[in-house]
């Protein structure tokens, strides 16, 4: 959004709002195929690090340190898509109120019922992150 909104003709910011929207939901459908890869990729490395005698000592510790780092690349990959989803949401609301509208504008605000997707999400990965140093100091390696 380079030129100053009030200069811009209509036409031209509908457009913008329409690309900013699909933007919106491209951010928003990320987050949730971000979880299905995450919990594919850790049901491998699951398998690999606690596997019961299917794979050696050496690569089961592989196995362990790679969940860790996998944690780590999903969550932050899901907090720059969070920010990504924050920025053009702030900025459909922007257009929303020069152009008029209110998609944007009207949607709930978070309750403690129902916090904000980032907070549900950070949740989920502080729960897997705890559950895998669990599992690695109480599973012992090469049963």
């Amino acid at each position: 959004m380079g030129e100053p909104v009030q200069e811009r003709s209509r036409e031209d910011l509908r457009h913008e709002y329409s690309e900013v929207v699909q933007n919106v939901r491209h951010y928003s459908n990320l987050r949730f195929a971000i979880f299905t890869i995450f919990f594919a990729v850790m049901g491998g490395v699951g398998f690999v690090a606690f596997g019961q005698g299917q794979f050696a000592a050496d690569a089961a510790l592989v196995g362990r340190i790679a969940g860790f780092a996998v944690i780590a690349v999903f969550w932050l990959y899901e907090e720059r898509a969070g920010q990504v989803f924050e920025h053009y949401r702030k900025l459909a609301v922007k257009l929303e109120h020069t152009l008029n509208y209110s998609e944007c504008t009207t949607w709930p605000s978070p309750t403690v019922f129902s916090p904000p997707a980032i907070v549900i999400n950070r949740l989920i990965f502080l729960l897997v992150a705890l559950l895998w140093v669990y599992a690695v100091f109480a599973v012992p390696l090469g049963r």
